[in-house]
């Protein structure tokens, strides 16, 4: 099958980003797509800042162990 898809592209640094979606797709639908792609990296740095956290107190924690 063949389809007409909208793009939009971004450059950051020396990455490119694309959003792809129909051409005839409603504005408000690729908004509310976009707030899901955002939510979820959101949920995803706070998962890893969370992982980074807790790396560091078990860090800290095998420290105090030793002394």
């Amino acid at each position: 099958m063949i389809k007409n898809i909208s793009k939009l592209e971004f450059k950051v640094g020396e990455r490119t980003y694309q959003f792809l979606c129909d051409i005839d797709a409603p504005l408000e639908h690729a908004k509310l797509a976009l707030g899901e792609f955002w939510r979820y990296m959101l949920s995803v740095e706070n998962k890893a800042k969370e992982a980074a956290a807790d790396h560091e107190e078990e860090k800290a924690e095998s420290v105090d162990v030793q002394s």
